[in-house]
């Protein structure tokens, strides 16, 4: 009997707007919540629930001008194309698929914290999905 591939935590791209952020992620989690529409309509209630997808990301901070902090601070709100590798590969095979999609560029990240010598500062944020994002298993 065999298992599955594990996903390990070593090897994760995050590629926006054909720049690849491996350098500077910590952590990049695609999540989903309901699309908290306040007025649903006959046929979006016939079509089942609607999820609104969005990626959760840690990074370090940096200001050099091709950190990811620099593109988060200097693209707030633009739409940008993604590709997500949680296998870290650059082409698509049936067992590492690539999500890819667009995405909006989130709020300002933070800057700065607390004082220590060896202290490594870092931030999260929201990068809003728009639509449903595709899982790409065609080589």
């Amino acid at each position: 009997m065999t298992g599955s591939t594990r996903i390990l935590g070593k090897q994760l791209s995050i590629e926006i707007d054909g720049v690849e952020y491996m350098a500077d992620t910590t952590s990049c989690i695609l999540k989903n919540e309901d699309n908290g529409d306040t007025v649903i309509t006959f046929a979006d209630a016939n079509a089942g629930d609607v999820k609104k997808y969005f990626f959760e990301i840690s990074a370090i901070q940096s200001t050099a001008s091709a950190s990811f902090w620099s593109m988060v601070w200097d693209n707030q709100g633009e739409e940008v194309p993604f590709t997500y590798a949680v296998h870290g590969n650059a082409t698509v095979t049936a067992d590492q698929p690539l999500l890819i999609g667009t995405l909006e560029i989130g709020a300002p990240p933070e800057l700065g914290g607390e004082a220590g010598r060896k202290n490594t500062y870092v931030f999260s944020t929201r990068f809003d999905i728009i639509g449903t994002p595709t899982l790409d298993r065609t080589p």
